[in-house]
């Protein structure tokens, strides 16, 4: 077989398609037509004598080839990752820029911007805080054009390493007046039918849009913002599902929480990470865990993967 080597618009194509998982969102985020990008996928297909997906109504899965060939294509971006931090390492005398994405969505935001705010008087170290969705940072991380970020577990194909901050349950936001706010607790299954939530995370929406839709739940999208979203809750009866810790923070005197049973969802909160953390975001990631007593881990996985000689 002759040599073959990806451009660079087939890598990037084809990466997008993996992380979308849906071959219409990826000709969308990538401004191509749904007919182009399927006819470059097929085209890569040919080139190297594999099928690389399986097509389906609801989107694309990756066959084994196409997982084999995304870890290759994740390990020469850590290896391109090393190679830039090693030769900027080389005489390096300004602050080691350090991105860290934090969804201003998140209850504990300004907490978390307190601890990074410590580094203000580290002469080694610059800290830039990023707003976004949570494929978003995935996106950058995997890119190498970020090192850490609070959000929840990314999809396996990824390869991106990610540490549960809390072992927590789910519970539900409602006004006080909502009829559910009389139940002790409130059932996925029975007690949501008919029923809107909220949600203000795009992919979020997209994650959990099949578990809704089969018991019946509505989904409403709103805007990235914390006030919106509970005075909308405060004055209907749409609800908002977060994690219980939370939950805690966000009550008020027109909004109560109750336990959330039977829910088919997973929202634990994660410091998600590159693989080849850089010293100084090894830094900022161990004094981020610290809170949670979660440093040991981030140690352990470290070590496990540290380059042998």
């Amino acid at each position: 077989m002759a040599k073959f080597r990806m451009d660079i618009d087939q890598r990037r194509y084809f990466c997008t398609l993996c992380s979308a998982g849906n071959i219409t969102q990826a000709a969308q985020l990538l401004y191509l037509s749904r007919q182009g990008l399927s006819k470059s996928m097929n085209s890569l297909e040919k080139q190297l004598d594999v099928q690389l997906f399986v097509r389906g109504k609801k989107g694309v899965e990756l066959t084994e080839a196409g997982r084999i060939l995304l870890r290759y294509l994740h390990e020469e971006d850590r290896l391109w990752d090393a190679c830039v931090a090693d030769i900027r390492a080389v005489d390096r005398t300004e602050p080691e820029l350090v991105r860290v994405g934090l969804l201003s969505m998140y209850v504990g935001y300004h907490q978390k911007r307190e601890l990074l705010a410590g580094f203000q008087d580290d002469p080694r170290i610059r800290i830039e805080v990023v707003d976004g969705d949570h494929d978003a940072f995935w996106e950058a991380i995997t890119a190498g054009e970020m090192e850490l970020a609070f959000s929840i577990k990314p999809p396996e194909e990824l390869g991106i390493p990610a540490i549960k901050l809390l072992d927590d349950g789910l519970s539900i936001l409602l006004a006080a007046s909502d009829p559910l706010a009389r139940k002790r607790y409130v059932d996925f299954e029975t007690d949501l039918q008919g029923k809107t939530v909220i949600q203000t995370s795009p992919y979020k929406g997209r994650l959990y849009e099949t578990a809704f839709r089969n018991r019946g739940i509505n989904v409403e999208l709103l805007v990235h913002d914390k006030n919106l979203m509970l005075a909308q809750v405060s004055t209907s009866e749409d609800c908002f599902i977060i994690q219980t810790e939370y939950a805690k923070s966000l009550v008020t005197d027109q909004v109560c929480m109750r336990p959330l049973i039977n829910a088919p969802i997973e929202m634990d909160s994660m410091l998600v990470f590159r693989p080849a953390l850089r010293p100084m975001a090894c830094t900022v990631a161990r004094k981020l865990l610290a809170p949670y007593g979660k440093e040991d881990e981030l140690d352990a996985f470290l070590a496990y993967n540290k380059p042998h000689d």
